[in-house]
């Protein structure tokens, strides 16, 4: 399970449509995946993009699957 809040102070949220331009920690089963600044989200809260950053591609997230996102 994911923290319920992170030492950089994050807090689960569920209105990710709300996140566009915020950095946010991604997690999956308790597993810290990423952490990376929001580029674009589903209106529905379905889905969120993590903006490309350094050698890292742009990566979909999305509820069904289980991610949790802390911001």
């Amino acid at each position: 399970m994911s923290p319920s809040k992170t030492s950089a102070g994050r807090g689960p949220r569920s209105d990710w449509a709300r996140l566009t331009g915020h950095t946010v920690e991604v997690w999956l089963l308790g597993e810290h995946i990423m952490t990376g600044v929001v580029e674009q989200a589903a209106d529905d809260d379905s889905v969120l993009w993590i903006a490309a950053a350094g050698t890292s591609t742009r990566r979909l997230f999305d509820k069904p699957t289980g991610y949790r996102i802390l911001a």
